[in-house]
């Protein structure tokens, strides 16, 4: 049985080229003789483009020696393509080196052992001072939960977001089952209302304990903080009354400014809040920010809501948390923090 090899094919492929012949009777040539081991029409092409530039075999022999094998020379050669292009395509390559789309692959993903993956979107390209506080305050909050294994469970943490009327269904939250073969349903895109409300929530690992929904009128300033903080208290005293009075328990939110403002701190001071420091730009460390919000906006993609409906909506939504999964948030808040150490300050996804 007669081997064909890469050489054969390429030394057809420039014999044929030099009398003259046509690419598409060159592939035809070598499909007839050679069937799936034949050159890929690209290769073809740029061969006969090469030996028409020069004009004779021997100037084109260094060219085409080392492009259809994996050697170290052409996995080098690729390496350093990609060094200059993160973002060049494997049918690019496979085209430049004139080698299939299946040796690219195997360079690119079995020789280097690389991978291509999508930028992801960060709340905020952190500097090295800002990486060293998001290590800090995690190792803070670490040696918080180890002197003390119920602590998660006597921390409170509280934020706010913006809930938006309409929250259109992401395109997964719409796939449904279908007979094999039917055409995939289809839907108008729809922007998601422009008509939002302010919603802050205070919960711990049992639960939320207070939530105050802004009227659209509210400005949310230092004052409306206070009179939000006063209401939580009287919430705190009737629903964890363990904690009312003791002062053992902790208290978590962002450093907004209305959070940081010297009235808010002195009330706090007044009430005995023993604060939970968190790092700036960090939602990624924050329940709230990657539990709570996320999953009732999502429970609630696809509704249309009323201004006198969204305290009834959200009761709805919150009132079908599990028990489990309010502790689970602040066991996931821990683990986070391990991440956030372990990637000297970057961002965690999960």
């Amino acid at each position: 049985m007669v081997v064909i090899t890469n050489e054969m094919r390429r030394a057809h492929a420039i014999i044929k080229a030099m009398a003259g012949c046509h690419p598409k009777e060159i592939i035809e040539e070598q499909q007839k003789a050679m069937g799936d081991d034949a050159l890929k029409r690209t290769a073809v092409y740029e061969i006969v483009k090469r030996v028409k530039e020069d004009g004779n075999l021997e100037d084109n022999r260094g060219k085409f020696d080392h492009k259809f094998v994996r050697s170290p020379e052409l996995i080098a050669e690729v390496m350093a393509a990609i060094e200059a292009d993160r973002r060049v395509e494997l049918r690019s390559l496979a085209e430049d080196f004139m080698v299939s789309y299946g040796t690219m692959q195997t360079i690119v993903t079995g020789d280097l052992k690389m991978v291509k993956k999508s930028a992801r979107w960060v709340p905020r390209l952190l500097n090295d001072d800002q990486k060293q506080t998001r290590v800090r305050c995690s190792q803070q909050f670490k040696e918080l939960v180890a002197g003390d294994p119920g602590v998660l469970e006597r921390i409170v943490t509280m934020d706010e977001t913006m809930l938006s009327l309409y929250t259109p269904e992401r395109k997964s939250q719409s796939r449904q089952w279908l007979p094999k073969g039917a055409p995939a349903p289809v839907k108008a895109k729809v922007q998601e209302s422009r008509k939002k409300r302010m919603i802050l929530a205070f919960f711990d690992a049992g639960g939320l304990i207070y939530t105050r929904i802004a009227d659209p009128g509210d400005r949310i300033n230092a004052d409306f903080i206070l009179d939000t903080l006063q209401r939580f208290l009287r919430h705190l005293s009737r629903k964890r009354p363990a904690f009312s009075g003791t002062g053992d328990w902790f208290f978590h939110w962002d450093n907004a400014p209305v959070h940081t403002a010297r009235s808010v701190a002195d009330f706090m001071a007044k009430h005995r809040f023993k604060l939970v420091e968190h790092p700036p730009y960090s939602p990624d460390l924050a329940p709230a920010d990657f539990f709570l919000f996320p999953k009732v906006k999502a429970m609630l993609a696809g509704q249309h809501l009323e201004d006198d409906g969204v305290k009834v909506a959200w009761e709805g939504v919150t009132g079908s948390i599990g028990g489990e999964d309010w502790l689970a948030a602040f066991n996931a808040w821990a683990r986070r923090c391990d991440r956030c150490i372990e990637r000297d300050g970057n961002y965690v996804e999960k």
